[in-house]
């Protein structure tokens, strides 16, 4: 995914006040591709699995394309 579902994924967290570091070890993800500018793709089954995590669904995030 583009940085643009990085960059709301940021936020989300914040939001909800999870650390990024916990998401990635309860998820199994990388940090890298958390990070916004790490150079790493956040790939979409990521993606999905964190929205299942955050209780969101996938088609109200808003990315523009």
């Amino acid at each position: 995914m583009k940085e643009q579902a990085k960059k709301w994924l940021a936020g989300q967290l914040e939001e909800n006040h999870i650390p990024p570091e916990i998401l990635a070890k309860a998820l199994g993800i990388p940090m890298e591709r958390l990070c916004v500018g790490s150079g790493k793709l956040l790939e979409a089954d990521d993606l999905l699995r964190i929205c299942a995590f955050l209780c969101i669904r996938p088609e109200n995030i808003p990315i523009d394309y």
